[in-house]
């Protein structure tokens, strides 16, 4: 009762119960961290030392601070179903019952390593905290056993909080014990999970005729080799996976290969990420596999220097990277410039193991780049990541294509701004003339007469209105007050004000769009009255709109006039659009929708509101509503598919 009340007292400070359970034992054992990894079921989380909640451990049991909130108000507890904290309190029960059961399975694991097989205390604790899965499997054979007893039965039943949660740990104590005594493990499964494998990729290496680690020294000694030199020992398991038959080799094969790298030039922690990157290279002819070395020694760039850019979490081609050197050689570079550009760019070897430089070369070829170009560009090189380079390269291109530039313009321009281009990232064409509220055409005429400028439209810089070009010399602008004049705009009105800002098409494209408004039905002072509204919705191609009240007569109760109250209507996707009135004929059907509501009410609203006020009027409104978005996607991906 006293921890339910502390656990629902801390719930309503918003803070999380954290218990670091001790198991009282003699003077020389320690009770190490516990794992922070486990199965679905026994789930584990890292604990602090000492509760958040005010809860101090003390052996198995817990102990009350002075300042602990559950002592200092005392409260009637209401009966189950009564109190709404009650559920996710007996929630946090059962996650700390389960967590404390793990960790005593952790202890009772690492005794049995230690005391009973005779491992090393580093290496019983580093496999007891390490292998999450195979604890979680141990505790799936005694769950029986560890199940609380029922009242009337042989076992004394605790109605203290305390007293049961002391007795679980006893019982899962007490069977673990048993099943080591008399099912003996293989110990290892418990061994390769430490060492980083997962059960599907250590099954082949399990040894046919022993079960006992003791059993295989070699592996042992190989193993003790790898750790004192000072490899992760989590990170060991791909060393043995791609090295297999150093671990079972005598005769300090596994310590000389380790020195023959140290005998090219590497320190030891250089060979650490070397063979933890690569763990290839402990079987193969260093010489061969090395030649990029005799390229870096002819560019003045001593051999260990390369180690400071190495990750352990990831894998390198060291043959392939000579290719690297000799097409720089190629361009025209001598052996001081090719030191010069991998000392300022490391990347370009450790990246894909060259292969994102000649991605980018690639591109650059593509664009119409000779040897003079691609000599230019990296002699000049942005001071960004090769990969970075290739990816801002792409988004500048697509920048072009999406604001008209010919694809001559665009080769012409990636060529004499290569480096520019590839420097940053930019937006999308449309936020850009969003933002700037200009058109296509005079975007890329202020692009094509000052490059630079790109660097104002890339991620994160913010973007403000551009003035209005000379009305004199803006054909385009022209067009458009002249078609707002046609249909009884005044000139120089807020409303024109307002449509000038939002029109992004052409005049003749304006009217065109007008016209077909007129034609579905509505009369010219209707359209007018939507422009007014809503400027935006002729920025739509014909097609567009024309699908938009199709579905509007077609596939819903509302008529053409309801375009008039609502002209946003047009301004939503088809599928966002189809999407909400399923969800609201649905409702309809169930009796928790009024027919006829006005569009803007279910249609204007964010996700978030049609959440809250539509889909949460049932309980099972949420799973429909996915369903529905579902349908809709199927259905346009088929309409996409077909049209290819």
């Amino acid at each position: 009762m006293i921890l339910r009340s502390a656990l629902r007292a801390a719930g309503r400070l918003r803070w999380v119960p954290r218990v670091q359970p001790v198991v009282e034992r003699s003077e020389s054992y320690l009770a190490p961290h516990r794992c922070a990894t486990a199965s679905p079921f026994w789930d584990v989380q890292e604990p602090s030392p000492t509760s958040s909640c005010g809860l101090a451990p003390v052996g198995h049991g817990y102990q009350l601070r002075p300042y602990s909130a559950a002592a200092v108000r005392r409260r009637k507890e209401k009966p189950l179903g009564k109190d709404d904290d009650d559920e996710g309190v007996d929630k946090e029960l059962k996650r700390i019952e389960r967590r404390r059961v793990y960790w005593t399975a952790q202890q009772t694991f690492m005794e049995y390593l230690h005391v009973t097989r005779g491992l090393l205390f580093a290496d019983a604790e580093h496999i007891s905290k390490h292998s999450p899965a195979f604890v979680s499997k141990l505790l799936d054979e005694v769950k029986d056993a560890i199940e609380d007893p029922v009242e009337g039965g042989e076992e004394v039943v605790f109605r203290s909080k305390v007293k049961k949660t002391e007795a679980r740990d006893q019982r899962a104590t007490k069977a673990l014990v048993r099943l080591f005594r008399y099912h003996p493990i293989n110990e290892f499964e418990p061994f390769f999970e430490s060492m980083g494998l997962k059960p599907g990729e250590y099954y082949s290496f399990l040894p046919r005729d022993l079960m006992f680690l003791a059993d295989d020294e070699r592996l042992l000694e190989n193993y003790h080799v790898l750790c004192n030199y000072g490899f992760m020992r989590t990170k060991i398991g791909k060393i043995y996976k791609a090295a297999a038959e150093l671990f079972s080799s005598g005769d300090n094969l596994l310590p000389s290969k380790l020195s023959a790298l140290e005998d090219l030039g590497f320190s030891k922690t250089t060979v650490i990420k070397l063979v933890t990157s690569c763990p290839d290279i402990l079987v193969c002819d260093l010489n061969a596999e090395f030649k990029i070395m005799q390229w870096l020694d002819d560019a003045g760039i001593p051999r260990d220097w390369i180690g400071q850019f190495l990750s352990v979490r990831k894998s390198y081609n060291w043959k392939k990277m000579v290719e690297v050197p000799q097409f720089f050689t190629e361009l025209g570079f001598d052996k001081e410039g090719i030191g010069n550009l991998i000392r300022q760019n490391p990347d370009f070897l450790l990246d894909g193991s060259g292969k994102e430089l000649f991605r980018a070369v690639t591109i650059m070829l593509k664009a119409g780049s000779g040897k003079k170009g691609l000599f230019n560009l990296f002699l000049g090189f942005p001071d960004v990541p090769t990969r970075n380079f290739t990816r801002n390269i792409q988004s500048g291109i697509l920048l072009l294509a999406n604001i008209g530039a010919s694809d001559e313009d665009i080769k012409q321009f990636v060529n004499a701004n290569a480096s520019i281009l590839g420097s940053a990232r930019v937006k999308a064409a449309n936020s850009i003339l969003t933002n700037l509220s200009v058109g296509k055409t005079r975007l890329w005429k202020i692009i094509k007469e000052e490059p630079r400028q790109l660097m104002k439209y890339t991620f994160g810089s913010k973007l403000g209105r551009l003035p209005p070009c000379d009305r004199s010399t803006d054909k385009s602008l022209l067009e458009k007050v002249k078609f707002l004049k046609g249909i009884g705009f005044v000139e120089g009105s807020e409303d024109m004000k307002k449509a000038l800002k939002a029109f992004r098409g052409k005049g003749d494209e304006l009217q065109d769009r007008f016209d077909f408004l007129v034609k579905t039905g509505l009369s010219p002072k209707d359209v007018v009255s939507m422009i007014k509204t809503s400027p935006h919705v002729l920025n739509q191609k014909i097609h567009v709109l024309e699908s938009k009240i199709s579905f509007l007569l077609n596939e819903t109760s509302y008529p053409l006039s309801a375009l008039v109250a609502f002209p946003s209507f047009l301004s939503f996707t088809v599928e966002r659009t189809k999407v909400r009135f399923l969800m609201y004929n649905w409702l309809q059907e169930r009796g928790l929708a009024a027919p006829n509501f006005a569009l803007a009410t279910f249609l204007a609203c964010s996700e978030k509101d049609f959440m809250k006020y539509f889909v949460g009027k049932h309980e099972m409104g949420p799973e429909v509503f996915e369903k529905f978005k579902r349908e809709v996607a199927e259905t346009k991906n088929m309409h996409c598919t077909s049209d290819d």
